[in-house]
């Protein structure tokens, strides 16, 4: 489970933000119960980037194919009226 720290214990206690690379932890405002922010360790950072390249990677893919299909589908048509 992800540690949750209070942005008052991080300002009493800076060397919270010192984390070990494959740990992380949220920082959240307790009074209004808000999340402020996720630390990431820079093993998890490095997995997390990789994660959303490949993800916009993937989604530029699918445009593509989607619109090659729909171009294919343009010329198949014409092909059937020019027949």
């Amino acid at each position: 489970m992800t540690q949750k720290y209070g942005s008052r214990d991080i300002i009493r206690n800076p060397s919270l933000l010192r984390i070990d690379e494959n740990d992380s932890f949220v920082v959240e405002d307790k009074k209004a119960h808000k999340t402020l922010g996720v630390y990431l360790g820079t093993k998890l950072a490095e997995e997390f980037f990789n994660y959303t390249q490949k993800r916009e990677l993937l989604k530029s893919a699918l445009k593509i194919k989607n619109s090659a299909n729909k171009e294919f589908e343009e010329l198949e048509g014409t092909l059937n009226d020019g027949i």
